[in-house]
């Protein structure tokens, strides 16, 4: 699952989880930057300023998906969550965007179900405020933009979008029906 700054891609998750572990499903969920090693030397990055934090934010965070990915190989019988993974090549610098991407696609497993959460950037922004955390370096209107921009090419056929922007459960409800449709919950009573 991927998406932008605030687009509620961890309360999808987090959802998602929950209606797989009613119907018995194990569910490991794994969001990034993780709270590992890497994940937190990505964070701290992303809080900073300028080209060398954006170096490092993106070194590490790097880091932090393959090491998931590693560890993924060695988990048997359960359904795995990704939060934010191969659309984090939207934040590389524009003309790096797609080649990070089809790298990444060619040599990293792809899910099952490939869902990219759009949302508005006004709408993103209102969220990430209401948060009350301090903002990371692409947590601005100008730059949330442009990364939408980015992951809405990147997001080719083989990505299911749903549309975050509305407040409310109707989003979900599309996430839900989308995951009975394809056999990875039973069908609805």
């Amino acid at each position: 699952m991927d998406g932008l700054d605030g687009s509620g891609k961890d309360t999808h998750a987090e959802r998602i989880r929950t209606l797989l572990e009613s119907e018995g499903t194990r569910v490991i969920l794994v969001s990034h930057p993780s709270k590992r090693f890497f994940g937190r030397m990505s964070k701290r990055f992303l809080r900073g300023t300028g080209s060398v934090a954006r170096f490092f934010a993106t070194l590490f965070f790097t880091a932090d998906i393959l090491w998931s990915v590693r560890w993924l190989k060695g988990v048997e019988g359960e359904t795995v969550i990704f939060v934010r993974y191969l659309m984090g090549t939207a934040y590389l610098p524009r003309h790096l965007a797609p080649f990070g991407y089809r790298f990444f696609r060619k040599y990293l497993p792809f899910p099952d179900l490939a869902l990219f959460i759009d949302i508005e950037p006004k709408v993103a922004m209102r969220r990430i405020a209401a948060r009350g955390l301090a903002h990371e370096m692409f947590e601005t209107l100008d730059k949330l933009e442009a990364m939408r921009k980015v992951a809405q090419q990147l997001a080719s056929s083989e990505w299911v979008t749903v549309d975050n922007s509305e407040d409310g459960k109707g989003p979900f409800r599309e996430v839900e029906r989308l995951l009975r449709e394809r056999s990875m919950l039973r069908p609805a009573v």
